[in-house]
């Protein structure tokens, strides 16, 4: 039997999360001494919103290929996206042959496949469930899920058939929300373990040292960062200009395009992982809708409010929040400000420090099968 280890994760799309989710998940294996490599395994849904205006008109998808190619021209999505994360995807460790299904993993060999983490489990995302992400291929000592997810997603009576016979391989099984407890534990007579993202499996020291300062800047800026996965309402827009003006402090965005809403001080374009890192760490306060927004900011202790996802899957934001007593740092619908700038850490980093040593010891029982 091969002694490789494999992890099945998202790891070429355009998302800051996911290439960190990516990256943190084989950190946090090699630091248990489980050498690991990523399968490179793409899921053909998960490339819908990462084609070129090529391969959407070869696809037959003309119109939307001609709105693609103007949007690359006026806006630089494309160019943006790739100095961004063109050369951090590059870096990391993967198998030389891409697969796009089981069929064409039959003959792996390893010690230990590996499934994790964000939402590889939600049919949503990978457009109905997807067997490969449930290690249905090839031959393994150990199949293990590491905190996999399924965002907000509740399970069909035919998606639990499905995914009741795909567990019955898996000799450890650990889920990121208490959500996704809830949804898989009836599934399997296994243990079901509750793990961290392993992005905060790592701690703040080391991502203060992973990260890197953007070109231009000294260091001493004071900003409020904006990391939005979508357009939000007016009367939040209005919240944040507000915070502004009271802190003096400008908005400043992350994106990926040059398009700039008039609420926005500054983009912030092209940002790397290494530097949307930086710009976390170093922001007076975030302002976000996105998960690993959220669980950047908190674990570099950087003050911050989460906004409703606006497609609705808030189960990993309001997961994470109540985990670690922050559920006041969640905008509610009727707010008339933003939570104040000011945010103690410290219960936090010790509840924090505690489900890291939590899930450090799973794992390692996981990986010696026990």
């Amino acid at each position: 039997m091969n002694t490789k280890n494999y992890l099945l994760t998202f790891h070429k799309t355009w998302s800051y999360g996911a290439s960190l989710q990516a990256f943190a998940t084989l950190e946090f294996l090699n630091s248990v001494g489980c050498r690991t490599e990523i399968l490179n395994y793409v899921n053909p849904h998960e490339r819908k919103g990462n084609e070129s205006p090529m391969q959407l008109i070869r696809n037959g998808d003309i119109a939307l290929g001609v709105v693609a190619a103007s949007k690359n021209i006026i806006f630089k999505r494309d160019a943006l996206h790739a100095r961004a994360f063109k050369d951090f995807h590059a870096r990391l460790p993967r198998s030389a042959n891409e697969y796009t299904s089981c069929s064409q993993m039959e003959g792996i060999e390893a010690d230990a496949l590996i499934v994790g983490s964000d939402q590889v489990w939600n049919p949503y995302i990978t457009g109905g469930v997807d067997p490969a992400f449930f290690l249905q291929f090839g031959r393994a000592r150990r199949r293990i899920s590491l905190a996999s997810s399924l965002g907000s997603h509740c399970y069909s009576e035919a998606e639990q058939e499905e995914i009741r016979g795909y567990l019955t391989s898996f000799s450890a099984l650990s889920v990121r929300e208490e959500h996704a407890v809830e949804q898989i534990s009836h599934l399997t007579d296994k243990p079901v373990f509750r793990c961290l993202d392993p992005t905060l499996l790592l701690n703040r020291s080391y991502w203060q040292s992973f990260s890197k300062r953007p070109y231009g800047f000294e260091g001493s800026e004071q900003y409020i960062l904006v990391f939005n996965l979508a357009k939000r309402s007016e009367r939040e827009e209005r919240l944040w200009k507000q915070l502004s003006n009271q802190t003096g402090l400008p908005l400043w965005r992350i994106n990926n395009n040059t398009y700039k809403e008039k609420v926005f001080d500054r983009l912030l374009l092209g940002m790397t992982p290494e530097e949307f890192v930086w710009l976390i760490d170093h922001a007076k306060y975030v302002i976000t809708d996105s998960f690993h927004g959220t669980a950047f900011s908190i674990n570099l202790g950087t003050p911050f409010v989460s906004m409703e996802p606006i497609r609705g899957n808030r189960a990993r934001i309001v997961d994470l929040l109540n985990l670690l007593n922050l559920n006041e740092r969640m905008l509610t619908a009727n707010a008339e400000a933003l939570p104040a700038p000011e945010l103690d850490y410290s219960d936090a980093d010790a509840l924090l420090e505690e489900e890291r040593a939590r899930c450090l010891q799973w794992l390692r029982g996981a990986l010696d099968g026990e």
